[in-house]
């Protein structure tokens, strides 16, 4: 009986594994960030030319490609929506978004042009969105920590995803110099915020070591956690703790790309709060270790 069960064995791995079988995948092998679906050869070029030259997708539609679903009556089209708040783990952010797409051919060639030429050289590769969805302008609001219900909408310039990262163009090339390096560095800002965990947490080693031994426990301060190198994003949180170590680093993260060097001394006194500036320097150099461009 066990010769006869490791025959049918052997047989079925010959039947299997034949040299002669014409192995074809099931599924195309197709990246549905470069679909031609909804693009025209036109835009297909621009959309192609960036990914060539930066290594990122680029869409500046959120109807990605169509497939077929198979039902019991058949086959029928399904058109795949870009899921900008899709999350790989946890729960995705609550909040309503809302854009509006660039129309003329020539926006969305400046638009490419203005995420290749004033965005990604500021950026290190590690840092790159996976896609860009560049959009005219974008809108957002957020789920109300106080109700049930959503914030006043605001507008913003970028919402970084998991998988596509959204850019609003809104005319950048019609700004005057100070209002362009403001507005793409906003946009940096926001990127930064969602992609700096990109890199190991050892990289920010050098931030830490000033708050290594406070971590994990109420600081003691008198006034402000300032005192003590912590900054005051976090510390009416119900849900983060400022003086947890993601949070630390989160909080100098986002002031960090958030004001300029004299905004943020402005803000926060040498004299009053020297941590503060220690921690802040040693991110700057970090980030610009790793091929940042922070100012």
């Amino acid at each position: 009986m066990k010769h006869y069960i490791l025959f049918l064995l052997l047989a079925s791995t010959f039947w299997c594994c034949s040299n002669d079988e014409d192995v074809v995948p099931s599924n195309n092998d197709r990246n549905m960030f470069d679909m031609p679906d909804f693009s025209s050869e036109e835009e297909m070029k621009v959309r192609r030319d960036f990914y060539d030259a930066t290594s990122c997708y680029l869409i500046f539609n959120d109807s990605l490609y169509y497939r077929n679903i198979t039902t019991p009556s058949g086959s029928d089209p399904e058109c795949v929506i870009l899921d900008l708040k899709y999350q790989v783990k946890g729960t995705s952010e609550d909040a309503l978004l809302r854009y509006t797409y660039l129309k003329d051919m020539k926006d969305k060639e400046l638009a490419a042009k203005f995420a290749k030429e004033k965005i990604l050289p500021r950026l290190a590769p590690a840092f790159y969105p996976y896609t860009f969805f560049m959009v005219d302008q974008f809108y957002i609001s957020k789920a109300s920590a106080w109700s049930s219900g959503y914030d006043p909408e605001v507008e913003q310039s970028a919402y970084a995803g998991y998988n596509a990262s959204l850019v609003a163009y809104k005319h950048f090339y019609d700004m005057d110099e100070a209002a362009q390096y403001a507005y793409s560095r906003s946009v940096i800002a926001i990127l930064m915020t969602k992609n700096y965990t990109q890199v190991k947490d050892s990289e920010y080693n050098d931030f830490y070591q000033y708050s290594q031994e406070q971590y994990g426990i109420y600081p003691d301060y008198e006034n402000t956690p300032l005192e003590v190198g912590f900054l005051e994003t976090f510390r009416y949180d119900w849900v983060r703790s400022f003086y947890d170590k993601k949070y630390d680093l989160l909080a100098y993260v986002m002031e960090v790309f958030a004001l300029t060097k004299e905004e943020f001394d402005e803000k926060y006194d040498k004299e009053l709060y020297p941590l503060v500036h220690q921690k802040k320097e040693a991110l700057v150099k970090i980030f610009e270790r790793l091929g940042v461009k922070v100012y």
